[in-house]
């Protein structure tokens, strides 16, 4: 990748490269802002500038892209360069080389690499992580012993850093010797879409960099640039709710579009006295058959999509200001029916909801929850 490549955040982009250019660079940076919009992407241009070979990469603050250090940092293969994300344990313990979990879990590293290179917006986690283990941590605190190749910088991405405190803050807790005083040659860039789940220890030591959901018409521009048609360009920049990496997925196929359709029957059988069975169905068929995390939260992002469109539609927007303008007719109607229901709770339910899925919560239960919760600010008056 290079600058050019990435969409949107101008203004930090040019602050970043503005502390490059000036050798201001301080230790270690918290890049703060919603998933999928290109935090991690960016963090590794900038890794991939401090170790370009050319000898204008820091004056222009951009990587020349064909030397051999840039290609390594495109394939992360690069030495002086650690991408830390949620692992499981298997891999820092000594058990064989040999032994079948760990080759699977070897496995589906490279698998998540590969698919990184691929799409730099996308976030790497094993399925089996339960947080940034003590031992990743031991394992930078090693490598920051050694100086970086070429007299160039040594940096460590910690993607999903707000997984340092899960399940304890004991990474977190190592990990701050570092950021107090770390080598000259050291960088850290911390990278989290949920910052409040930082220990303030950790945010004090890192220079914050904020960044905000991309606009629909950003989205929808790179999507159609990059081959995708008018149509399904638009649906999936509104969709993604300013996620590049999920307008990126949706294009693939016709998972938003089902996606939406199961939301709608979730709310039918929700909303009908005679259908909570249908509701509790939909729920065990989304934890037990669909285990996959990205099905069961774009199923929330549905939910939550048709919450603020209907907040939307009340305040008097029109068909070009809402998600699921190809439904407006559906989401007038649901919009009117439901007209003194407490949409900013349903959304903000749904949100939790999201969130908790994340972390790997269980799903029938979380669903359920919601759906307890939504009935109680949403008044059925009509099925929709």
């Amino acid at each position: 990748m290079a600058w050019k490549d990435i969409i949107g955040h101008e203004k930090q982009i040019e602050m970043l490269r503005r502390a490059i250019k000036l050798q201001r660079l301080p230790n270690a940076y918290l890049f703060l802002g919603p998933k999928g919009i290109g935090k991690e992407a960016i963090a590794l241009e900038v890794a991939k500038i401090l170790n370009c070979l050319s000898s204008e990469a820091l004056e222009r603050a951009e990587a020349c892209g064909e030397c051999e250090s840039c290609k390594q940092a495109e394939t992360l293969s690069h030495s002086n360069i650690e991408l830390i994300f949620p692992s499981e344990k298997i891999l820092f313990e000594k058990t064989s080389d040999t032994s079948k979990e760990k080759e699977a879990a070897l496995e589906q590293v490279k698998r998540l690499k590969e698919l990184k290179i691929q799409n730099p917006y996308f976030s790497m986690r094993m399925d089996r992580a339960t947080g940034i283990l003590v031992s990743q941590i031991d394992y930078i605190q090693e490598k920051a012993l050694y100086k970086p190749r070429n007299g160039k910088k040594r940096v460590f991405i910690i993607s999903q850093a707000e997984e340092l405190s899960r399940p304890q803050a004991a990474a977190a807790n190592k990990l701050l010797k570092l950021l107090e005083e770390p080598p000259e040659y050291l960088h850290f860039i911390l990278v989290s879409a949920y910052p409040e789940q930082l220990l303030p220890t950790i945010i004090s030591r890192c220079q914050p960099v904020r960044f905000t959901n991309l606009s629909n018409t950003v989205i929808e521009n790179r999507l159609r640039e990059i081959g995708f048609g008018e149509t399904e360009s638009a649906f999936a920049a509104r969709f993604s709710r300013g996620n590049f990496n999920d307008a990126l997925l949706l294009t693939e196929g016709k998972e938003a579009q089902a996606s939406r359709d199961r939301a709608i029957e979730f709310l039918r059988a929700l909303l009908s006295k005679e259908r909570q069975l249908g509701m509790i169905a939909i729920s065990e068929d989304l934890s037990r058959r669909d285990k996959s995390r990205e099905t069961q939260t774009n199923f929330l992002v549905s939910l939550l999509l048709v919450f603020e469109d209907a907040i939307r539609i009340i305040s008097g927007k029109e068909k070009e200001d809402i998600l699921n303008a190809d439904q407006w007719e559906s989401m007038q109607r649901f919009a009117k029916n439901f007209s003194g229901s407490d949409f900013e709770a349903a959304s903000k339910y749904t949100e939790e909801a999201i969130r908790a899925i994340t972390r790997n919560a269980n799903t029938l239960l979380v669903l359920l929850g919601l759906g307890l919760k939504l009935r109680k600010v949403i008044k059925p008056k009509t099925v929709l």
